[in-house]
């Protein structure tokens, strides 16, 4: 019987925090101010909101995470958000991504006060 192939990662997670989270977390961000208004713009919607919660388990990759428990509590708070997030583009619903942001902004900071002290403060 063969082996399963094990998960191998492609780019660093600084590649995946600045090309992947940030534009597809921006989609829910800014909803209130880039309101889909096409089944078009809400088709690319749902990609954003789906790769952001996808990403999630991309990061809890065992090369990733490293058995470090706070990662993957981490991580897991990313995966809760853009699932939700995902499930409200599905159902077009401006009003609970907007109720969103704050649960998807606090999974950031969390990794970020955990694993990149100092993040966001200018020098």
């Amino acid at each position: 019987m063969a082996q399963a192939p094990v998960p191998q990662p492609v780019g660093s997670v600084s590649e995946l925090m600045v090309q992947i989270l940030r534009p597809t977390s921006d989609a829910v961000f800014y909803i209130a101010t880039r309101t889909p208004a096409t089944e078009a713009e809400w088709r690319d919607l749902q990609a954003r909101t789906l790769t952001l919660a996808e990403s999630a388990n991309l990061l809890m990759m065992p090369e990733r995470a490293r058995g470090r428990d706070q990662w993957m509590k981490d991580a897991r708070r990313l995966l809760d958000a853009g699932r939700a997030a995902f499930e409200a583009a599905r159902a077009k619903d401006v009003a609970r991504l907007e109720a969103l942001n704050d649960q998807l902004y606090e999974s950031c900071v969390a990794c970020h006060t955990h694993f990149r002290p100092g993040y966001g403060r200018r020098p």
